[in-house]
């Protein structure tokens, strides 16, 4: 989820009228309501209206941020025109400061304001998601988050509103807020349709479009689809899985917070959880998994950061919980090897992306860079993995719906979060979230000195485990196979470096600590596999295209883009050559050996993994069409594996080629990848085990 919204405190009294919760805290101040009426002018790109916001008793003086392309044409209180004093305030941002001749309830403020067109805004589309804070107004449709302050919203960071609003639109068009449709009615060649939500609300966004609408009721919520084309298919599957998530989120959270939930398409790629609606791009709608994984995440922020606010003084919790709640729930669901692998993707895409990043989980704010992401969902969601065992899954549960309960359509900080658990467990928890929270990165172990001892007719493993920082509190589960069976022990290292004992039956022939990989901590280079992600999240790795190559200008421009989205530099094989420093670097090989001559260089290191046998590329023992086929390998860089090497080869076809770059950004925790007639078969290479002993 991307914050788009800013707002004002909940009052308790709308708290308990409009919500429908009971025992929460009351807030500190009351929710500033907003009647807003705008019209859309698609042609034109322009808004144009008044919000007429309903202010405290004793308000002389309201301060508002407002978006510097915009205008504000007229302000009034009752019945008297007011002066706005308008000032810079911040990149695209005014501060507008009004003051009433007397303590008013109700202000006027009429505004007008043009946007950009959606082509103009596919420059902020990175990795393949855009991240546009600003307006978008074109053919295509109406993107008004709430972040672009396309209505004047109170200054105060942690603001929260309630609004309606009356949205007048070309007919064709429809509309989707938060908060529930009231009315549609046709008007001469326009449409106006009326929204509503009492409940307190980060900020107000404005979506619209040509859509295909489907809605059906489920147990009191109105599910709704938005598609650019009317697809009975797209959207049965859509209503359905949305209903296998609402169950799911209740029974493990509480009550759904809202009256309906809305599947929303966007012209945009996006993968956003507004209150009440998602917004999904058209490049990722109809993709098979979406329903069952992204969707269910983006409804999840329903609870977590759309209704339980987030309390950014204490950093972004968010991510975290709700990729615990909602993507972890789903590879939990498909089996204990899936839920492994999703850890362990989580290790190696911290280890590929965070590594060197300087930031801690609290200090985790949004996900606009790859580094921050990895810490703000792997790390946090490890984080909660880890609190689960220590707990235990009851309480753990318990503490979920607690800290629901308890802070609902209320901000909520990391300490909430540990005050729900340390009440559900009745432990101390301050030692868990002080060394996961408060510190950058994570522990690195290595197993040493493991030996196999017989004392007074007692088999016995002994080992020593170390940490090469100060020190964490770790529950490490150990495994240990005998030939009589498998032998499971946890062992609490809390030490730099210290030492185990641990008694058995029969004579051990291995062990292993964590193999199921339930605690954070850093891989070491020969742990993780060569992947896609060691490339891209390499700030010194070098794309290398062919030179001479007759598809020279395609693939520069598959090249550039993934150039622009991970901050890469291109390079051709001819320049390259002239260079004696390429060997520890990582290098992204554009081209076959019969175009790349680095691709020729570097063949005998990729033939372990790949080979060309006439009319196939063969990889792991299976074949592909190598007229058909973009493949996509990466392995080890020989000189300096802490570097990899990855080569991108396939048949001389410009959108074949540009298609595969488009596509690698979202398998990039892969060390392969096929792609055939629309199909991609993927699979990683292994890693060594540095936390394994075989006993001789």
């Amino acid at each position: 989820m991307k914050k788009l919204s800013h707002s004002l405190l909940p009052a308790a009294l709308l708290f308990m009228l409009f919500c429908g919760q009971t025992g929460a805290q009351a807030a500190s101040a009351p929710v500033t309501r907003h009647s807003i009426t705008v019209s859309v002018d698609i042609r034109s790109m322009t808004i144009q209206g008044i919000d007429r916001i309903t202010l405290g008793l004793d308000t002389d003086e309201v301060r508002l941020l407002f978006r510097s392309g915009s205008e504000v044409t007229g302000a009034e209180a009752d019945g008297n025109a007011l002066k706005v004093d308008r000032k810079a305030y911040a990149k695209d941002l005014d501060l507008l400061t009004i003051k009433l001749p007397s303590p008013g309830k109700r202000l006027a403020l009429s505004f007008k304001g043009k946007f950009q067109s959606p082509r103009e805004a596919e420059e902020f589309i990175k990795r393949g998601v855009a991240y546009v804070d600003d307006g978008i107004i074109g053919e295509e449709g109406v993107f008004l988050p709430s972040s672009a302050y396309w209505f004047p919203q109170e200054q105060e960071e942690d603001a929260l509103i309630s609004f309606e609003a009356e949205v007048t639109l070309p007919e064709g068009y429809s509309s989707v807020m938060e908060g529930v449709l009231t009315s549609s009615v046709k008007k001469d060649s326009s449409v106006v349709e009326s929204w509503n939500e009492w409940k307190p609300i980060e900020g107000v966004d404005l979506v619209a479009a040509r859509y295909a609408i489907e809605k059906e009721t489920y147990k009191g919520i109105d599910i709704y689809t938005y598609f650019f084309k009317k697809d009975d298919a797209l959207s049965r599957t859509y209503i359905d899985k949305t209903k296998e998530h609402l169950d799911a989120f209740q029974s493990m959270i509480g009550p759904y917070p809202f009256k309906k939930l809305a599947v929303v398409e966007n012209f945009l790629p996006t993968g956003y959880g507004m209150p009440s609606f998602t917004l999904l791009g058209s490049t990722v709608i109809r993709l098979p998994f979406i329903p069952a994984t992204s969707l269910g995440h983006e409804i999840a922020h329903n609870w977590w950061g759309n209704s339980v606010f987030i309390d950014s003084s204490m950093g972004n919790w968010a991510e975290a919980i709700t990729t615990f709640v909602a993507d972890y729930r789903y590879e939990r669901a498909h089996g204990g090897e899936a839920a492994r692998e999703f850890r362990s993707a989580k290790l190696r895409g911290y280890k590929n992306f965070a590594e060197d990043a300087h930031i801690t989980l609290r200090e985790f704010r949004d996900a606009t860079s790859s580094p921050s992401r990895a810490v703000g969902y792997n790390k946090g969601l490890m984080v909660f993995n880890m609190l689960e065992l220590s707990i235990g899954q009851e309480k753990f549960n318990a503490g979920i719906k607690m800290l629901y309960s308890q802070k609902a359509f209320e901000r909520a900080s990391w300490q909430d979060i540990q005050d729900s658990f340390e009440a559900a467990s009745g432990q101390d928890l301050d030692w868990f979230f002080d060394q996961w929270l408060k510190r950058i990165g994570g522990p690195r172990l290595s197993l040493h000195d493991a030996v196999s001892v017989k004392k007074d007719g007692r088999n016995a493993v002994t080992f020593t485990l170390k940490q090469d920082s100060k020190a964490y509190v770790l529950d490490l589960p150990v495994f240990i196979k005998t030939p009589s069976g498998e032998v499971w022990k946890t062992v609490r290292l809390s030490k730099e470096t210290e030492e185990f004992a641990i008694e058995l039956d029969d004579e051990p022939i291995s062990m292993e600590i964590d193999p199921q990989i339930q605690n954070f901590r850093l891989l070491a280079d020969e742990e993780v596999p060569a992947t896609i992600a060691g490339i891209l999240g390499d700030r010194r790795a070098l794309i290398v295209i062919p030179n001479k190559s007759r598809l020279y200008d395609q693939y520069l421009r598959a090249a550039d883009l993934l150039a622009r989205d991970y901050n890469l530099e291109i390079i051709t094989d001819a320049e390259a050559g002239r260079q004696d420093n390429l060997w520890d670097r990582s290098l992204f090989i554009f081209g076959g050996p019969l175009e790349n001559r680095f691709a020729l260089l570097t063949g005998q290191y990729f033939s372990r993994h790949i080979r060309f046998d006439g009319g196939s590329i063969e990889i792991k023992g299976k074949s592909y069409p190598k007229g058909s086929s973009t493949a996509v390998v990466a392995i080890k860089n020989p000189h300096m594996p802490s570097k990899t090497l990855a080569l991108l080869t396939g048949p001389p076809d410009r959108e074949a080629l540009m298609e595969t770059a488009k596509r690698v950004r979202y398998f990039t925790d892969f060390s392969y990848l096929v792609f055939t007639r629309g199909k991609v078969e993927k699979g990683l290479f292994e890693g060594d085990k540095v936390l394994k002993h075989i006993f001789k």
